[in-house]
């Protein structure tokens, strides 16, 4: 997640009133060293003001790691029953959806967890370099695209959020991230295929990135 992305989505969350908005589910949510260390904006913006005010924030993941909440398939009817139990209010599904080969089923199935009235707030990548994790499908949208993989909820707002050059993007300062991709790319040997995402991954270095994020709300 982008500063500047994990900012937007900040200042929309915390406008809205609480109680339409957490407890908050949030889906493909990574570890906590990741939301807290890699990328600590993520915590700072979007996480951190919510545990200062005692509002229930949920992650969610596939793995089993620290900081996860909630282990489970999306698609297993009994970990979405389980979810039904927890009065959830909002969904985040932020920078997962070009990870997944059934964008459509998933979305259904997100849009099902939101209550009447309730709020998803969804990040795509825009502007991006293909990465894996464990696959990059290139899906890249621009807001009506995003917005229709939810046609039953109305959207709300929405914006290409600018990210700035890529190579500023990561906690990691622009020179040593340049050098750790130098070295990596003059060592084509060690995991070759891993080498062809990096060079891929080179060419977007000094380029711009943006994001694709929307609020949509459940329709009454």
């Amino acid at each position: 997640m982008l500063r500047e992305e994990a900012s937007w989505l900040a200042n929309i969350i915390y406008s809205i009133a609480p109680d339409h908005v957490f407890p908050l589910l949030n889906i493909g949510s990574e570890n906590q060293d990741f939301r807290e260390k890699e990328q600590p904006w993520i915590d700072d913006f979007l996480f951190k003001p919510a545990r200062k005010k005692g509002y229930s924030i949920i992650h969610t993941d596939i793995k089993n790691d620290v900081g996860i909440d909630l282990v489970g398939d999306l698609y297993n009817p009994l970990f979405l029953e389980k979810i039904s139990q927890m009065n959830i209010k909002s969904v985040l599904c932020s920078n997962l959806l070009e990870h997944i080969t059934n964008k459509e089923e998933i979305c259904k199935i997100i849009s099902s967890i939101i209550p009447d009235g309730g709020y998803l707030f969804v990040t795509v990548p825009y502007q991006y370099p293909y990465h894996r994790d464990p696959i990059d499908t290139m899906f890249r949208p621009n807001i009506e695209e995003l917005s229709n993989l939810f046609p039953d909820l109305k959207l709300i707002q929405g914006k290409i959020v600018e990210g700035g050059t890529l190579v500023k993007s990561t906690s990691i300062t622009p020179i040593l991230y340049l050098l750790a991709m130098i070295i990596r790319l003059i060592l084509p040997i060690y995991q070759p295929l891993r080498w062809v995402d990096s060079l891929r991954y080179s060419l977007w270095l000094f380029r711009d990135i943006s994001v694709t994020c929307i609020v949509l709300q459940k329709r009454l």
